[in-house]
This record gives C-alpha cells, structure tokens and sequence, in this order.
C-alpha cells in the first residue's frame, strides 16, 4: 500500500471517528439539553439580587432570573422594598442555592424561572415570610396554588408586616 494510500485510509478513519462521535453526542435533531430541568436544581450560585422575591443565579455558563414562588414583596418605591431586598441578599448573595420546582409553570410571564430557592437546607421564602419581608402569595388564593402554602399562609399569619410593625 502506498503511502498516499495510507495517509487517504487514516483520514477517511479520522473523519469517521469525528461524525461517530457527533452522533453519539449530539445526534441529528436533538435538542440542547435545558439548563434547569431534571437534576438542574443543584449547583447555582447567585450572582445578582433583583428585589426581596427575584434573583439571578449562574451555573456552568447559564444565567437565570428566578421568580421566589410562594412570596410576594414590597415593589420599588413602596415600604419595605429596601428591607425585603436587603433581607434577600443577606439569605443569598454569592452563595450555592438550591431551586426547587413546585409552581403549576415553570415560568411566568417575563420568563423568570418560577422555583422554591433553599440555602444550606433554609427556605429562603419561608424566611422572608416569617421575618415580615413578604407575604404569602401566587397560592389558591390567587390561583397559583404550590405544595408548600399551607406553611407558607400559617407563617404569614404569624408574622408581623414590617410596614405595619413601624
């Protein structure tokens, strides 16, 4: 054999190799596989908090917007909106969070992921809550019922509104 021949032969075995791959990698018509589901609720790291119920969070090169389920807390302008933030970032800011699905979508309508954030084992909207941060909301009261209400309206009666507290 000559060694044009050869070097033709280890070429066409090359490029073989190169597709066989593709294909058992990617494959033609797959899909990319979606950064938040399955498994995909491990590992993030927040990296910007947007208000006491939105934050952002970072893993493997994926940025989200998370939408807290289950809280609602002061907008802009209105009291509490600096605490509530405030409190958030304190619970979260640069550390690894957990998002944990249970809302009847998976986002809303600006595309937020809608998920439970749990930090170190600590939920953090239960803990907005019971601190007076947030109210208990997006449950069968407002048609958006979750797993975790029953917890979350028993520590919004509890808690005292921070606002009203003075």
């Amino acid at each position: 054999m000559s060694s044009s021949h050869q070097r033709a032969t280890a070429a066409l075995i090359g490029f073989s190799l190169v597709v066989a791959a593709w294909w058992v990698f990617v494959g033609p018509g797959r899909a990319p596989e979606d950064p938040v589901s399955g498994d995909a609720t491990v590992g993030w790291v927040v990296t910007h908090i947007v208000d006491g119920d939105t934050l952002d969070v970072t893993r493997d090169g994926v940025t989200e917007r998370v939408r807290v389920i289950g809280i609602d807390t002061p907008e802009r302008g209105e009291c509490g909106y600096r605490e509530a933030t405030d409190a958030l970032a304190t619970l979260v800011d640069g550390r690894a969070v957990t998002l944990v699905e249970g809302a009847t979508t998976d986002r809303d309508a600006y595309d937020r992921l809608l998920r439970y954030v749990e930090v170190d084992g600590q939920d953090v909207g239960l803990e907005q809550i019971t601190s007076g941060y947030a109210i208990a909301h997006y449950d069968s009261r407002t048609g958006q019922p979750h797993p975790r209400e029953d917890e979350y309206r028993a520590a919004d009666d509890a808690a005292q509104d921070f606002c009203a507290a003075g």
